[in-house]
């Protein structure tokens, strides 16, 4: 982030000042190095488009073609629906607060000298927020309290929290562990006597007597006007949209408050001229022609036609098929202490995997180096077999690898930040530039002879099964997962690295008899 924004409890703060030091203080370092690199990037994804717009048809059947666009989403709207966004108040630095009662009245940031993750209120009204380099923070606040994250006590008060939102939605949504999004039609038909405000108080009051935090929520017919609502009044406020409005309101929002336009498209948007959500409806014809792939998601915006989450992002219906675990390392002091962080991270990700009683059929170890370059270090676990339904025999055509498959990344994605609540060296409780971006994911490595027994196969018309070959025990399977995430560090400088990182992903459930074992 090359600047800072506005964020509740800045009023009096002077950001052009805050941000000319932050622009000073990022001189020479590695994290200038990488803006310069994401800016190259960006310059020249907006230049590609912009070279577009000369081809951009000025007839009147085009204009009539978007029109008619426009008019069959509006058609389609639906404002039956009754939606609360739910957004705690400074939750990391309130926790701290909740669990350490001498921190209240003080200013309270989360994370390290390095980089800020949270702030509470009274350390913003000295500037102070979530993105800015801690020992900048100090000069802004020299009598900062900086606590390190404790990402399972953070989720622990979540599990807390999204119980409470269980009551009111079965099905509710829970992108990050601060907020939350719940669909109360179906509440308020079996209780007639209430509304949505009410709703909103009760929420407010249970949690505030659970675990005596506060937050701030939006009432609105959809999910994105609910978030934007719940930004108004805060802390610990809310905020109703009467459906009747949110037209005319959705137009005062800036651009950059709408999820999944991302930062680069908005980059985009900004050097068009827009800034304003009423912007993108004006400049609809450039905009239907520019940006075929995401219109019809800028225009429901735009038009604020509700965006209903699909079944799979419910919570309740999700399935655990990763287990993410990151560290920072830039505070250890020598390899014994890299190896006592890979153990923990090492020993978080296994008891979860022991809980969920499954299986990962491929680690993947993440390194990251001061400048911010990713490589990661895929490993398959767990070897498969195909059984042709006309033979009993079996073809095996993955071996277990220990030869990693490698992939580097500076930046996978040239448009959106990844934040996720696994990631412990990143999780950002607001949204935020991320500094460590992920690569994606490498498919098991086939040796040559496997790959012409499964061309072979295919060329078959006989039916092939796939069939797990399993560890002897789980603790045969932890123990592999152990060997190949330390081994993946012995050649690499402790000098060069900066983040590191244990993935488990595609977990398949571990067989009974496994269980016994």
């Amino acid at each position: 982030m090359n600047s800072l924004e506005f964020k509740a409890g800045m009023e009096k703060v002077d950001i052009e000042s805050i941000n000319s030091m932050l622009k000073q203080f990022s001189v020479g370092t590695h994290f200038q190095e990488k803006l310069e690199r994401d800016s190259k990037r960006t310059r020249e994804y907006i230049e590609g488009i912009l070279s577009k717009l000369n081809e951009i048809p000025d007839t009147e059947e085009y204009q009539e073609k978007v029109d008619s666009y426009l008019t069959e989403l509006t058609s389609k709207i639906d404002q039956s629906r009754t939606f609360i966004h739910i957004d705690m108040d400074a939750f990391y630095a309130n926790v701290e607060e909740m669990d350490n009662k001498e921190l209240i009245g003080h200013p309270v940031a989360v994370g390290s000298i390095d980089m800020l993750v949270t702030s509470n209120y009274a350390a913003r009204a000295y500037g102070v927020r979530s993105g800015l380099p801690g020992l900048l923070a100090m000069k802004l606040c020299p009598h900062l309290i900086i606590l390190p994250s404790r990402m399972d006590r953070y989720r622990e008060v979540s599990l807390i929290i999204r119980n409470i939102l269980y009551k009111f939605d079965k099905n509710y949504v829970s992108p990050s562990l601060d907020e939350g999004c719940i669909d109360i039609t179906e509440y308020l038909k079996d209780n007639e006597n209430l509304t949505g405000i009410d709703v909103a108080n009760q929420l407010q009051n249970d949690i505030f007597e659970k675990t005596t935090l506060t937050c701030s929520m939006g009432i609105s017919c959809s999910p994105l006007l609910s978030k934007i609502s719940s930004e108004i009044n805060k802390p610990n406020g809310y905020f109703y949209l009467d459906k009747q409005y949110s037209q005319e309101f959705i137009k005062t929002i800036q651009i950059k408050k709408l999820p999944g336009i991302g930062k680069v498209r908005q980059e985009l948007l900004k050097t068009l001229g827009l800034e304003f959500v009423s912007d993108i409806i004006e400049h609809r014809y450039e905009l239907y022609y520019l940006l075929p792939e995401q219109r019809e998601l800028l225009f429901k915006h735009a038009l604020a036609i509700p965006i209903f989450p699909n079944k799979s992002s419910f919570r309740i219906n999700k399935k655990k098929t990763m287990i993410s675990k990151e560290k920072n390392c830039k505070e250890l002091y020598d390899e014994k202490d890299l190896e006592d962080l890979m153990k923990s991270l090492f020993d978080k990700a296994i008891e979860m995997l022991n809980i969920e009683n499954k299986y990962a059929t491929t680690l993947i170890v993440k390194v990251q180096d001061f400048s911010f370059k990713v490589i990661n270090y895929s490993y398959q676990l767990i070897s498969t077999t195909t059984t042709s339904s006309s033979s009993s025999s079996s073809l095996q055509i993955n071996s277990i690898s220990t030869i990693p498959i490698i992939t580097t990344s500076t930046n996978n994605n040239n448009d959106d930040d990844i934040s996720t609540e696994e990631k412990e060296c990143i999780t950002k409780e607001e949204e935020i530039d991320s500094y460590y971006l992920d690569s994606p994911p490498s498919s098991p490595s086939i040796s040559s002879s496997s790959s012409s027994s499964s061309s072979s196969s295919k060329q078959s018309p006989c039916k092939l099964k796939k069939t797990f070959i399993y560890p002897n025990n789980f603790n045969e399977h932890s123990e592999k997962i152990w060997k190949l995430f330390i081994n993946t560090t012995e050649n690499i400088s402790f000098e060069k690295i900066r983040c590191i990182g244990l993935k488990l992903i595609n977990l398949i459930n571990i067989p009974s008899d496994n269980l016994e074992n």
